[in-house]
């Protein structure tokens, strides 16, 4: 496969790192590349410059080149953490007089973790996925997250996304995909006709209601597995499912059972992953 690259950003390296409770990591800063920092769960301080931020779930902060920063965690802190190389003056020039703290949530964080998934899977098969797929994308990201609209979409389906939000019947399940839903709720709580309903609904997504809502429901249960400690039995629950038939979905999704799909991943917790060859991470966290 050719190697192409994007022209204005170098995706360097990346990683989900899970930092304990007491751990920190001492100043330091980077001469030559910028890095993204995601908290998806914890807490603790950021230091940067003369800044200084607290540490939540939802929080990105962009460390510029030669500014020194530090952590510290006072809970345990599951991140992902990008290291980039901006090429273009224009965008460096953009992004240098940005506030360094933003929320990431909702599209934004949904495309984060599929660029962190997608380099993932590069390591593991060099020829699936193009570079220039994963820095484009992830360029793309970074530039709407810093740049573009603060209110993003909460919806943070990658295979759902092009329902509009503002829909009514898929924003209701969406919001309580964790109860039992029927479609002969839907159809007196909207005032439809079963067949009525499906048809519009169809007609405006592809799918049923009830596709619809399995979706969700597969996509927020599978990104549980990923990103969190929780249990699978209450994982089960907060999509609404039964843990057989919850164990029965990823099965047939994924080909694994959900114990199997999260160690899988929680293989992958610490490691590097180097998208240029000649770069070379420097590990800088410490324990009491």
């Amino acid at each position: 496969m050719i190697s192409l690259r994007d022209s204005q950003l170098q995706l360097l390296w990346t990683a989900r790192i899970d930092y304990a409770e007491g751990s920190w990591v001492e100043a330091h800063q980077h001469a030559d590349f910028e890095q993204l920092f995601i908290v998806l769960s914890g807490a603790g301080w950021i230091h940067s410059g003369a800044e200084s931020c607290e540490i939540k779930e939802g929080l990105a902060f962009l460390f510029r080149r030669s500014v020194s920063h530090s952590f510290q965690f006072t809970d345990e802190t599951v991140t992902l953490d990008f290291k980039f190389r901006l090429l273009d003056g224009a965008v460096i020039d953009a992004l240098s007089n940005v506030q360094a703290s933003c929320l990431c949530q909702g599209v934004h964080l949904s495309e984060i973790k599929q660029w962190y998934k997608l380099s993932l899977q590069r390591l593991k098969y060099p020829n699936s996925v193009m570079p220039l797929r994963i820095e484009a994308g992830f360029k793309s990201t970074l530039v709407s997250l810093f740049l573009g609209n603060a209110a993003a979409s909460l919806h943070d389906s990658t295979v759902l996304s092009n329902i509009d939000d503002d829909e009514p019947i898929a924003a209701y399940l969406r919001l309580n995909l964790a109860h039992k839903i029927t479609l002969d709720q839907l159809s007196r709580r909207f005032g439809y006709n079963p067949n009525y309903l499906i048809r519009v609904f169809s007609g405006k997504t592809g799918l049923t209601p009830i596709q619809y809502l399995q979706e969700i429901r597969l996509e927020k249960a599978t990104e549980y597995l990923e990103f969190t400690a929780l249990p699978i039995t209450e994982i089960a629950e907060k999509v609404g499912w039964s843990l057989p038939y919850f164990s029965k979905m990823i099965k047939e999704r994924i080909g694994l059972t959900p114990s199997q799909y999260r160690k899988s991943l929680i293989n992958e917790v610490g490691r590097d992953i180097v998208l240029e060859p000649d770069f070379e991470n420097i590990w800088r966290v410490e324990y009491p």
